[in-house]
């Protein structure tokens, strides 16, 4: 049995948390890889720089959109109901982020 063709609300959550942490590994990919910089360097940054943070949090969620999508579309609602519970967290925090 597939596990990511299950309808759990627990899957949700961990894609939903999982999800923009891929977005945020794959923007690095996108951006900072071909200009040769070490993931480390690009950890750096945001820890320089923490207007950055909540920008690309916001980026890193668009996974999480096409994932909700995704299992809306094939009827895995509890699965798409832990997605965005999950996104809805990461929203908080990136209000928190912007306040400061």
């Amino acid at each position: 049995m597939n596990i990511l063709k299950k309808d759990d609300l627990w899957l949700g959550l961990i894609l939903g948390v999982f999800g923009p942490v891929a977005g945020f590994l794959i923007f690095y990919l996108i951006k900072f890889l071909p200009l040769g910089q070490p993931l480390a360097a690009y950890l750096e940054l945001f820890k320089d720089n923490s207007f950055l943070v909540p920008k690309i949090m916001s980026l890193s969620l668009l996974v999480n959109g096409i994932t909700f999508y995704l299992y809306t579309h094939y009827r895995k609602d509890e699965t798409a109901r832990g997605i965005l519970v999950a996104t809805l967290i990461y929203a908080i925090v990136i209000i928190v982020f912007k306040l400061k």
